[in-house]
């Protein structure tokens, strides 16, 4: 396992390396089904949950009722684009807002930080499930959010 980077996220984990690798909550959203169906196996290969939606309104109305630890972003899409559903997760759910990754196969890294407020956490596509699952690894906070909700109002 390795250690998270510069304190923040969690280090990339395999299935059974943490008691609190299950716990964390991804949502995914890609237009394409092969690839929102690939992106799910590989992060719940890591032992992570994973909530798969192929419409950003589906995923939006879904987001508004559940705790996610880390939002992956396809960038183009049909319905909403991956960068308004960022800009919408702002005043939706703040931390959310700020543990996005986007992925796309067309579009820069330096547009899209050209195009964000804060670090912006890219993957290129087509990616390796090292560099997705180890790019969401370091979006996720240190405890799961269930986790620390449910320890604060203990």
């Amino acid at each position: 396992m390795r250690p998270p980077a510069e304190g923040s996220g969690c280090g990339v984990m395999g299935g059974n390396d943490n008691s609190q690798s299950k716990e964390f909550h991804i949502v995914v959203v890609d237009d394409e089904i092969s690839v929102l169906e690939m992106m799910t196996d590989m992060l719940e290969g890591a032992g992570w949950r994973v909530d798969a939606f192929s419409s950003g309104a589906e995923a939006l109305q879904k987001i508004k009722r559940t705790r996610y630890d880390a939002a992956v972003l396809d960038l183009y899409m049909p319905d909403i684009p991956g960068l308004l559903i960022h800009s919408k997760l702002k005043f939706i759910d703040r931390e959310l807002w700020t543990r996005t990754v986007f992925v796309s196969g067309h579009f820069s890294t330096e547009d899209l930080r050209r195009s964000l407020e804060g670090p912006a956490r890219f993957v290129p596509n087509p990616f390796k499930s090292d560099a997705l699952v180890g790019t969401v690894g370091l979006a996720l906070p240190e405890v799961p959010r269930a986790v620390s909700e449910a320890a604060a109002s203990g």
